[in-house]
């Protein structure tokens, strides 16, 4: 019986040293990570209310040079008019890409078919964010 405590106790103890993170490190961690979720969601909703002061918030100054208000709104009437109007949508997953991560969504549209019956399409939408001078800046997104 004592050997079993004692190997549980040894086991216990040897995965607490396999972990090498402290809680401040994995707290800091998992705030960026938030923040990059929530920049995104930001981005999709500024999409959705055809905002585009708000979607290029956190894209770099020569990012925005190249997309241009023009540029948003050739894709807004694109997408309205093959997906439909952003109606919600739901964080998938993080793809490690250091010193970068892509984050992608699926994101729900509403249309109606050539009879007036409701449907639904979903799409993905992924950013590409990294830090600049301290500050998180979305490199790349768009739909898919």
């Amino acid at each position: 019986m004592k050997k079993i405590f004692g190997l549980i106790f040894m086991l216990l103890l040897c995965a607490g040293c396999v972990t090498g993170v402290s809680p401040e490190e994995l707290s800091e961690k998992e705030r960026r990570m938030q923040r990059e979720e929530r920049i995104g969601e930001e981005m999709i909703e500024a999409f959705r209310k055809n905002d585009f002061e708000a979607f290029v918030k956190y894209i770099p100054a020569g990012g925005k040079e190249v997309y241009n208000k023009d540029k948003f709104n050739a894709e807004q009437r694109e997408i309205a008019s093959r997906m439909g109007k952003i109606v919600s949508s739901r964080f998938l997953t993080r793809l490690e890409m250091e010193p970068m991560h892509q984050l992608v969504w699926a994101v729900r549209f509403q249309s109606y078919t050539l009879k007036g019956e409701e449907i639904f399409r979903e799409a993905l939408f992924s950013i590409v964010i990294g830090e600049v001078d301290e500050r998180l800046r979305v490199f790349l997104f768009g739909f898919k």
